[in-house]
């Protein structure tokens, strides 16, 4: 069986045989339908086992309501809800309920950001726009990780949380024999050895598990408690060490401030509580600028007025750390403004955004653009060819795009090189009039 069908099988087989449900936590109606065309569609599932939540009571309601009857619950929620995170949430439902599985859905990752779910105790993360193969694989392996060794780990767990002990290091000298050096392996003896007293044994355990992986958090979360309370040192150097790995946790930060106070040590403390306070500000900031893009993209095409002023929003709440993730949000900026026939404004927007990234072929283009709306053909073919010199292809991005090429070399009467963009449009859209057009009237002309 392919791993597609073994993952079909899986999802497929969680619904039917488990009765197990889905809970998904979000305000995007097309993840809603996609969702739903999976389990209906590629798992060909009729159950009514999804269960679509707007808000986080009702979610919660609908959790625990599984919980009491003893169905299975696999929980998508929104990194970002109604403008906030949903970290609060998630951390709720996790202490409610540590065995829940939880999948994140995110419309942009970063390592820092997926260090940080996992921290929350989420099982997966889905970036959206996401493709029912992708929603089926990330399912498959939340409902049922993997493998031997996915096995045992969660039987050592089962046993771990029923105090036995000894029978939990036995799972773990099995899961060591299969892969040697297991950092989960090591973390469950460790654990056993910590439950039984035994701290000495538990922290050569999590060192090892640590050594093992060096971006795995647990072990380091695990000698950071340990030393607590019990070596000052130690303790705040696995809290740094994590800080390094997962620098978005506000309250790690205050943490490592605290410890720097006890030890009267003023300025690093200040330096982490500093820490802690911008990555809480750029958390806020950008949520405004998540909201504000989604209002411009709703409001694109009726107003690019008001489209403009929440596009600038986005830009202004950025500030200083605007950076190449942004450049499509300069570009639909730019197109903003040309919609109102504001040419030099797309253009001082464009010489921002190059500024950050001076060799994008885009930005070169869309700012001839602009310069053709005001009549600047000189200074509108310059940038065409610096377009070129950066993408020497981008003509071939679309037909309307090697049609642009080709008017704006037509009317600098350049007609050998509009002839290439008007044949490569037609190639690219044989029904396309205009472009067929164009290219007869400068094949009539070049034959004089």
């Amino acid at each position: 069986m392919s791993n597609t069908g073994m993952y079909d099988r899986i999802v497929h087989d969680y619904i039917e045989k488990d009765g197990g449900i889905i809970v998904l936590l979000s305000e995007d109606s097309l993840f809603q339908r996609t969702l739903r065309s999976t389990v209906t569609k590629i798992i060909g599932s009729k159950k009514d086992c999804l269960s679509f939540s707007g808000s986080t009571s009702s979610a919660v309601k609908t959790v625990k309501k599984c919980q009491e009857r003893g169905i299975p619950t696999v929980v998508f929620v929104e990194r970002i809800l109604s403008g906030k995170p949903s970290t609060d949430f998630i951390i709720a439902m996790k202490n409610l309920i540590p065995e829940l599985k939880i999948i994140v859905l995110v419309g942009e990752t970063r390592r820092e950001n997926i260090a940080y779910f996992y921290e929350l105790g989420v099982n997966n993360v889905i970036s959206k726009p996401a493709s029912m193969n992708n929603i089926i694989e990330k399912l498959a392996f939340t409902i049922k990780p993997q493998g031997k060794l996915s096995e045992l780990m969660s039987e050592g767990k089962m046993l771990l949380a029923e105090g036995d002990y000894q029978g939990a290091l036995k799972v773990s000298t099995k899961i060591l024999k299969i892969k040697p050096g297991s950092p989960a392996g090591l973390m469950l003896a460790g654990d056993c050895h910590l439950e039984q007293g035994e701290r000495d044994k538990a922290i050569r355990a999590y060192l090892q598990a640590h050594e093992s992986s060096r971006l795995y958090l647990e072990p380091l979360k695990k000698l950071a408690n340990v030393y607590q309370d019990v070596n000052e040192n130690e303790h705040l150097k696995y809290l740094k060490k994590l800080d390094r790995l997962s620098p978005l946790n506000t309250e790690r930060k205050c943490e490592i401030g605290a410890a720097h106070i006890r030890r009267k040590e003023m300025d690093m403390a200040e330096k982490y509580f500093d820490q802690a306070i911008d990555t809480a500000t750029q958390e806020a900031m950008s949520l405004v600028s998540g909201v504000a893009e989604r209002i411009a993209g709703t409001v694109a095409e009726s107003s690019p007025k008001m489209s403009e002023k929440y596009l600038q929003k986005v830009l202004e709440t950025k500030g200083a750390n605007l950076s190449k993730d942004d450049i499509t949000t300069f570009n639909k900026l730019g197109i903003a403004l040309r919609s109102q026939g504001k040419w030099r404004e797309a253009i001082d927007n464009y010489k921002h955004a190059l500024q950050i990234s001076p060799e994008d072929e885009g930005l070169h283009f869309n700012m001839g653009l602009a310069y053709r709306d005001g009549g600047e053909r000189r200074k509108a073919l310059e940038c065409y060819e610096r377009a070129l010199d950066f993408g020497p292809d981008l003509y071939k991005a679309s037909a309307n795009v090697a049609i642009q090429f080709g008017d704006l070399y037509a009317e600098v009467k350049r007609l050998d090189d509009a002839l290439k963009f008007y044949s490569t449009a037609v190639e690219m859209s044989p029904d396309n009039r205009t472009a067929r057009d164009k290219l007869a009237a400068v094949q009539k002309l070049l034959k004089g």
